[in-house]
């Protein structure tokens, strides 16, 4: 792989530092790379400048130096391309940007010389219908949310697994996620923690049941989920991967399954998810 692109958060400094070290390295080595338009311009490089089109046409592989949000937000951009992600955190947790701002040059090195693996995460593909009418369409490497406001009371939830009515529940809302997400929001809301290197599944999280029996499923990813959600009429919103928000309203039904495109991640052999976990979660 040898052009690289460079994804900036904008709001960080520190996310600017640690471009201009990625930079140094390219040009001590002579590596072709493109940096995204806006950061490319306040690193006074707007000759190397690309927006997304041409980063996903150009580079062989993309640095995203963010947290987890910049990530997410930017990896929607390469969906089903085949053009691996490196994420680089600086941010909090970072369970996606995983590779910390200390390890970049390490990290440099190891992709140069072809020391990496390249992992095939799944999807959700969430299709939002009303009046039997389609009216959005989302995929997302996390999770779909469904939550109520503060101001709505408890909402009905229904759902239904392959046309059969699993559950009938009343609570704050559901999360549904990949192995990916699982240790987004759906671990807060008591949700297990999932392999997304070994395991293609689906995960059914309520959030604040008022059915206390009610606990997390885990499902193939070959599964068709089915929600109808009621509520009094307020606001409810449904979030693919804490982006793009869809208001619900009382009739409306959401669908959900595995998608049929996938998002490459670069992993270094290092950096393997139960090092992660225990470094993330503070088990060490």
């Amino acid at each position: 792989m040898d052009k690289a692109a460079l994804i900036v958060n904008l709001d960080k400094k520190e996310a600017f530092t640690v471009a201009e070290r990625a930079i140094e390295w390219f040009e001590a080595r002579d590596k072709e790379y493109l940096i995204e338009k806006q950061a490319a311009f306040q690193l006074s490089k707007s000759e190397r400048g690309a927006d997304y089109q041409k980063i996903k046409n150009d580079a062989d592989y993309i640095i995203i130096i963010g947290g987890d949000g910049t990530f997410l937000h930017s990896s929607h951009h390469f969906i089903g391309s085949d053009i691996p992600l490196l994420g680089i955190n600086v941010g909090h947790l970072g369970f996606l940007t995983d590779v910390e701002t200390e390890e970049l040059t390490k990290a440099l090195e190891m992709i140069d010389s072809n020391n990496y693996n390249i992992e095939k995460r799944m999807m959700l593909q969430v299709s939002h219908y009303r009046n039997n009418e389609k009216i959005t369409s989302n995929y997302a490497l996390n999770d779909y949310v469904i939550n109520r406001s503060p101001d709505t009371h408890m909402l009905k939830i229904k759902l239904f697994i392959n046309k059969e009515l699993v559950n009938n529940f009343r609570g704050d809302g559901l999360i549904i996620s990949t192995p990916t997400g699982s240790t987004a929001y759906s671990l807060s809301a008591g949700g297990p923690i999932i392999n997304p290197h070994q395991i293609q599944a689906i995960l059914i999280t309520p959030i604040c049941p008022h059915n206390l029996h009610l606990r997390p499923m885990v499902i193939s990813d070959q599964e068709n989920i089915r929600i109808k959600v009621d509520s009094d009429g307020r606001s409810v919103k449904g979030c693919a991967d804490g982006r793009q928000q869809n208001e619900i309203v009382p009739g409306d039904e959401i669908y959900i399954s595995g998608a049929d495109k996938e998002l490459s991640i670069i992993k270094l052999p290092d950096r393997t998810f139960y090092t992660i976990v225990k470094e993330k979660m503070n088990l060490a």
